[in-house]
C-alpha cells in the first residue's frame, strides 16, 4: 500500500513538472505560484481528436467538473478543423486569472485553430434619437465587411426633423449623413460585435432646417442584444460653431 501511495505521488509530480513546461497560457511566475498552491491541479481532461492530437486541459475539481467541461469544449472542437495533426496541445484552467479564464481558453482554440469566413453584413436600421431638444427619428442602410474580431463599412443614415407646423402643415425634414464605420469585439468570437465607432458627413446641407454650414458628426454605438444598440455621440454644425450632443437607440 505504501508503494502505491508512494508511485501515485512520483506520478502527480512529475506531471504537474510536464503541464508547467507545456501549457500554452502558463502565467507570469508569482501568480503561476498563487494558482498552483491555491488552486492545484487535480483533475486532467483529454479530448482526443480524429487526427490523432490530443486537447488536454488541467483543473481544479473546486472549479470545474469533466462533465461540465465537456459540454463546454466537445461543440467547439466539432469545428475545429484546423487543429495541427499528431501534436498534443494543453491549457490550464483557472478562474482566478483571465489568462487561464475558461471564455480565454475557448476564445484562443477559436482563434487558432476554427476557420473563419469574412462575410459581408448589411442592415436597415431604424431608431430614435435626442437631437438638440428635438426628438429625430432615424432609418438607413449600413454595409460592413467581416473579419474575425472586427468589421469596416459605411452608412448612410436620415435624421428626420419636424419643423413647427405652419397653417397645420406637417413637413418632414430629411438631414442624410454618409458615416465611416468601425466595429470591433475583442475577446469574444461568438457573439455580435458589440461597439461600433462612426465618423459623418452631412451630404445635403442646402436643403436641411436642422443644421446649416458645414455639419459632421461622431458617434459610438454598443449593442445591448442582437437587435438593439444605444448610440451616444455629437454633433458640430455651423462650421463647426456650435455642437449637439445626442443620444438614441437603434434596433435592426
Amino acid at each position: 500500500m505504501k508503494r502505491i501511495i508512494l508511485v501515485s505521488c512520483l506520478t502527480l509530480l512529475c506531471a504537474i513538472q510536464t503541464y508547467a513546461q507545456t501549457v500554452e497560457n502558463e502565467l507570469p511566475k508569482n501568480q503561476q505560484e498563487w494558482l498552483d498552491r491555491d488552486w492545484p491541479v487535480t483533475d486532467t481532461l483529454i479530448f482526443d481528436l480524429p487526427n490523432e492530437s490530443s486537447l488536454v486541459l488541467y483543473f481544479n475539481n473546486t472549479e470545474f467538473t469533466a462533465t461540465e467541461l465537456t459540454e463546454q469544449f466537445e461543440p467547439l472542437l466539432r469545428k475545429a478543423t484546423d487543429f495541427p495533426e499528431f501534436t498534443t496541445i494543453a491549457y490550464r484552467l483557472g478562474e482566478q486569472f483571465s489568462n487561464t479564464s475558461l471564455k480565454h481558453v475557448k476564445y484562443q482554440i477559436e482563434k487558432k485553430y476554427v476557420p473563419y469566413v469574412d462575410s459581408l453584413e448589411m442592415t436597415f436600421p431604424v431608431g430614435l434619437d435626442f437631437t438638440g431638444g428635438d426628438f429625430t427619428p432615424v432609418v438607413g442602410f449600413r454595409a460592413h465587411l467581416n473579419w474575425r474580431n472586427f468589421s469596416l463599412g459605411g452608412s448612410i443614415t436620415n435624421t428626420i426633423y419636424f419643423p413647427e407646423r405652419v397653417e397645420n402643415n406637417v413637413k418632414v425634414n430629411s438631414n442624410w449623413f454618409a458615416n465611416a464605420e468601425f466595429a470591433w469585439e475583442f475577446g469574444n468570437l461568438q457573439g455580435p460585435r458589440r461597439n461600433t465607432f462612426g465618423i459623418g458627413y452631412l451630404v445635403n446641407q442646402d436643403q436641411s432646417q436642422l443644421f446649416s454650414g458645414t455639419t459632421m458628426q461622431a458617434f459610438y454605438k454598443r449593442k445591448l442584444n442582437k437587435n438593439i444598440s444605444i448610440q451616444v455621440g455629437v454633433i458640430s454644425t455651423e462650421n463647426f460653431k456650435t455642437f449637439y450632443p445626442t443620444v438614441g437607440i437603434r434596433f435592426w
